[in-house]
């Protein structure tokens, strides 16, 4: 796990990830204050992968690899 605090504004991230390479990002999670004083909620946000494929990337950045999404159960 590898967690990042933000003093001045209260901020943490934290990143868990396997520890054997290629060191996949299992989950993450932010927390953050929003808003001012006393009505300052504390906001957290929280993701966890659930699937993954491998293939290049970095060529798959038009509309018809929208497909792609379906297969990693985003939609």
């Amino acid at each position: 796990q590898y967690s990042i605090y933000f003093p001045d504004t209260d901020r943490r991230f934290n990143i868990v990830f396997s520890k054997s390479f290629p060191h996949e990002i299992n989950s993450w999670e932010e927390s953050y204050k929003s808003g001012f004083g006393a009505s300052a909620k504390k906001l957290v946000t929280k993701a966890t992968k659930n699937k993954s494929i491998t293939l290049d990337y970095w060529n798959r950045n038009s509309n018809l690899d929208e497909i792609l999404r379906s297969r990693l159960g985003i939609e």
